[in-house]
């Protein structure tokens, strides 16, 4: 199923109204329309391997913060939607920060395919390691700042 929404070009972009169902309870399930909406991602590739790289990129995140949800459900709160915090029409702090970690990690799995449909003609750089890597660093980010480090940790060695 697809809906449509009318960018600046006024032209309608069909997104894919997938619901993806995350395998976490204590984490929101997510929708492949959001996902390429929210991350611009390019009406023409392929829904099949956008659900992989976000299927791959929700257990990469799930794992990584197994902590956090294991903190929170100490705390009583049974879903992340549940914990305190600013909000605004159903999502809080930290179901937006588990998107944008997820939503970064699956792009910049996505970002190989970039070249094969065209991208670097209509966004030039989109699909460089730069990009990839930029990516990379900001779902790190944010799950550093969910599991409540600062942004630059100092380890002894």
């Amino acid at each position: 199923m697809t809906y449509s929404k009318l960018p600046f070009s006024g032209r309608p972009v069909d997104y894919q109204n997938i619901p993806v169902t995350n395998g976490e309870a204590f984490w929101p399930d997510l929708n492949l329309a959001e996902f390429q909406q929210q991350r611009a991602l390019p009406v023409n590739m392929d829904p099949g391997v956008m659900l992989i790289a976000l299927l791959a990129a929700i257990q990469e995140a799930n794992d990584a913060l197994v902590d956090v949800v294991a903190r929170n459900k100490g705390k009583g709160y049974a879903a992340a939607v549940d914990v305190p915090g600013p909000s605004a029409e159903g999502e809080n702090a930290l179901t937006a920060q588990y998107k944008i970690a997820v939503y970064a990690r699956a792009k910049a799995d996505l970002m190989g395919e970039f070249q094969t449909i065209g991208r670097r003609n209509t966004h030039p750089g989109q699909e460089g390691e730069d990009t990839r890597e930029s990516l990379l660093a900001e779902a790190a980010l944010v799950m550093r700042n969910m599991k409540g480090y600062g942004r630059v940790g100092v380890y002894k060695i």
